[in-house]
């Protein structure tokens, strides 16, 4: 697979991404005027969650979603804009929880949802970041539900929604109140935090609206499954050796963060990079020095290179898996070129 495979689902996820804020924005207006008629403070909340899901993102979610629809032969992807619009505010409700409890003050170039919160309501931002996040929920459900297809679709892709927002807080718990000690316990939070309602979720559904068969389905879930545990993986790769002026996150962030990732664990294997770790994991005043240090002690380590040899391992799985679906020929190119788009990305 090559680079510019992987450009022709960024071209689609381009055509995806103008369609869904032509949607979104009125949309969401709508939902802050409605808001502001039930008390000032509900408006400040609303008009927060509608920033956020307005500032950007690349849309992944509604852009997987539109192609399966289409790689399942039911049409222009336009059709489930709704459906799109709905993943894309679920990820805010999961932003907004993220950043509460990172304690996270900014969040795509301008202030995080919970920092908003605390300027508005400085007494109360921590029920009210919670429950922007809990706006945002709700707003994905009734998006959703503003599809116009038949209802049993419908309600067939808003069980798979509720399943990966169930599937992501059990992740959540996991991260938080777990210490993995390996590879397989890392991949199974990942599995569920992350690639339930990034790739999974979104293929599925848009397989659910197309009025699939279930091996249909079931083969794009078994495509979606792997590829959303590459997706991470990747994410971990850039959170330490990415481009800051690429990812937008500093070089080595996810050190001083203290962030429990599959590379990490390969990496305190090693004597060497044990020790660099050790004097930059978790503190957020490391130098950059010593943080530089840790990085080149993990690649040296070997550590990078058995991430990346388990991503490329992950995306033959899913490719594997999305020779066996029956789908449109577009589509299946389509599909194959995300794989490379998700698991080479730079940013």
């Amino acid at each position: 697979m090559s680079e510019v495979a992987s450009g022709r689902f960024l071209a689609r996820l381009a055509h995806v991404r103008g369609r869904l804020e032509a949607w979104l924005n009125p949309w969401l207006a709508t939902r802050v005027e409605e808001a502001k008629t039930r008390g000032e403070a509900v408006h400040a909340v609303a008009a927060a969650v509608s920033d956020l899901a307005l500032r950007g993102g690349k849309r992944v979610r509604a852009g997987l979603l539109a192609t399966a629809y289409e790689a399942c032969g039911a049409g222009d992807g336009d059709a489930v804009v709704a459906a799109g619009a709905g993943l894309e505010l679920l990820h805010a409700y999961f932003l907004v929880h993220d950043d509460w409890m990172d304690g996270d003050d900014e969040r795509r170039g301008a202030p995080s949802v919970p920092a908003l919160m605390r300027a508005r309501f400085p007494s109360k931002d921590d029920a009210t970041s919670v429950l922007a996040g809990d706006l945002a929920s709700a707003w994905a459900h009734r998006a959703l539900f503003e599809v116009s297809l038949p209802a049993e679709r419908v309600i067939e892709a808003a069980r798979e929604l509720a399943r990966a927002h169930e599937q992501v807080v059990a992740g959540q718990v996991l991260d938080v109140c777990a210490d993995a000690r390996d590879e397989a316990q890392v991949e199974r939070v990942y599995a569920l935090k992350t690639a339930s309602y990034t790739v999974r979720a979104p293929v599925v559904m848009g397989a659910k609206l197309a009025g699939a068969a279930a091996s249909q389905s079931g083969a794009l879930a078994a495509y979606a499954e792997p590829l959303g545990i590459a997706f991470q993986l990747r994410d971990d790769l850039l959170g330490v050796f990415g481009d800051a002026s690429v990812t937008g996150k500093p070089s080595g962030g996810d050190l001083r963060r203290g962030k429990r990732t599959s590379l990490l664990i390969h990496a305190l294997r090693d004597a060497r990079a044990a020790q660099a770790i050790g004097r930059v994991l978790g503190r957020a005043d490391a130098s950059d020095a010593d943080v530089a240090a840790a990085v080149e002690a993990i690649e040296a380590s070997g550590a990078k290179a058995r991430v990346e040899e388990r991503i490329g391992a992950l995306a033959v799985e899913a490719r594997t898996a999305l020779a066996r679906a029956e789908l449109t020929a577009a589509g299946r190119e389509l599909l194959e070129d995300a794989a490379v788009a998700l698991t080479r990305r730079e940013r």
